[in-house]
C-alpha cells in the first residue's frame, strides 16, 4: 500500500478516491477526519489522504491524479481588447468594459 494523494480539501481527497474507484484502482482514505483538530497537532499530519491498496497500480493512479490536476488548473493570459483597448485578466472570456470577445474568438452570450 502506498500514499497517492493527500490535501487538506477533503473534498478533493474524496474525489481523487471516487475518480480512481471509477478506473478499477482500489484505494484506501485516511486522516479524513483530522480537519477538525488542525492546530493542536501540526496540519500536514490532518490531511487527507488516499492510498492505493495495490501497488501495481500505483503509476496508473498516478498519472491519472496528473492529468485531473491539469485540468483543474487553467492558465489564461491577460489580453488586450481590441475594441477598446482595455487590459482584462486572462480569466474572463469577454472584456470587462465592452463585452467584447478576445480577437479569432466568438461570444455564446447575446444582447
Amino acid at each position: 500500500m502506498r500514499k497517492i494523494y493527500s490535501n487538506n480539501n477533503v473534498a478533493l481527497v474524496w474525489h481523487v478516491k471516487n475518480m480512481l474507484q471509477q478506473q478499477g484502482i482500489e484505494v484506501e482514505i485516511r486522516n479524513d477526519r483530522l480537519y477538525s483538530v488542525a492546530g493542536e497537532i501540526p496540519v500536514s499530519e490532518c490531511m487527507g489522504e488516499v492510498w492505493v491498496i495495490n501497488a501495481l497500480n500505483y503509476q496508473t493512479a498516478e498519472r491519472l491524479i496528473g492529468e485531473m490536476e491539469l485540468l483543474c488548473m487553467p492558465e489564461f493570459d491577460s489580453w488586450v481588447c481590441h475594441a477598446c483597448g482595455e487590459e482584462v485578466d486572462g480569466a474572463f472570456a469577454l472584456c470587462w468594459n465592452c463585452q467584447a470577445a478576445p480577437t479569432g474568438q466568438t461570444s455564446d452570450i447575446s444582447d
